[in-house]
């Protein structure tokens, strides 16, 4: 939705919310976002198919809302035709590697504690509960087997013969862990810096942003935490009290550097990201 029918939309559906400045956010992969006085989050579908994934976002938040003692969105405002919604702002600093290298021990272990506490709370909710709030469950073959096509139709062939080899080897070792068995549960599905708000004022975790929720392997989200390094994933997967295993961590950094992959095809599918990241995500995470 465009930056001035947005703005007419809230006025029309919302007149007693008024507002003096706003900022107008769009590089985001799903949705348009709008603040207004840095008090209120208006986020808007991109695509008119995703409005009915806003509502039922809104549906699973209210669930969990007084279940996780972290801060996530309360979509208080709801457009009758679910192109838009709105909560109050969430505050903090997102948790980028530049922050968080910033922070205290101290800080480090209270944030580690919110996220395991948050991660176990999210991961017991009930499986029926997320179904009815629209949350689809990941095929790990079939996700496997498209990762693996795109990667070697459209990354591979961009890429220096000592690259492809290491994208093949570890190809192999990911397809290894695909085990259609393992116990899954409502995941973030995109628990990285990004999407961890910390307010130091209130020594608060915040997090934001499920539109990538899914039912599937919880050590999913404990990938993004690694661009912390090991030492804080472990800390939290250390504190974790819901579906851990033996293999938990071990398969976080295989996702971990996955990311890597998919975001070089997602470049060049057409996202709002460079092949050239993904490919920096790449040298770095498998070091070569």
């Amino acid at each position: 939705m465009e930056e001035a029918l947005l703005l007419r939309r809230i006025r029309e559906e919302f007149p007693n919310v008024t507002w003096t400045s706003h900022r107008y956010l769009t590089h985001g992969w799903d949705h348009a976002v709008l603040i207004l006085d840095e008090a209120l989050v208006f986020r808007a579908p991109k695509a008119r198919a995703n409005r009915d994934a806003l509502a039922n976002e809104a549906r699973l938040l209210r669930y969990l809302q007084p279940r996780v003692d972290v801060g996530i969105p309360d979509y208080v405002y709801e457009a009758a035709d679910g192109s838009f919604a709105g909560y109050r702002l969430l505050a903090g600093r997102e948790l980028d590697v530049a922050t968080f290298g910033r922070l205290s021990d101290t800080a480090r272990k209270r944030i580690a504690e919110q996220l395991a506490t948050f991660l176990g709370a999210v991961h017991e909710t009930p499986k029926s509960v997320a179904r009815e709030c629209g949350v689809s469950e990941q095929d790990l073959q079939k996700d496997h087997e498209d990762l693996v096509r795109d990667v070697e139709t459209l990354v591979l062939p961009r890429l220096a013969s000592h690259e492809v080899e290491v994208i093949r080897a570890f190809l192999t070792e990911l397809a290894a862990e695909v085990n259609p068995t393992r116990p899954t549960a409502l995941v973030h599905g995109d628990l990285a810096g990004e999407h961890i708000l910390w307010d130091a004022d209130r020594r608060q975790v915040n997090i934001i942003d499920f539109s990538d929720r899914s039912i599937g392997d919880p050590a999913l989200d404990f990938a993004g935490l690694l661009a912390n390094g090991q030492q804080f994933a472990q800390r939290v997967v250390d504190q974790y009290r819901g579906l851990k295993d033996e293999g938990m961590l071990w398969r976080a950094r295989l996702y971990f550097r996955r990311i890597a992959l998919e975001t070089m095809v997602y470049a060049l599918q057409g996202y709002p990201c460079t092949f050239e990241e993904g490919h920096a995500e790449f040298r770095a995470r498998f070091r070569v």
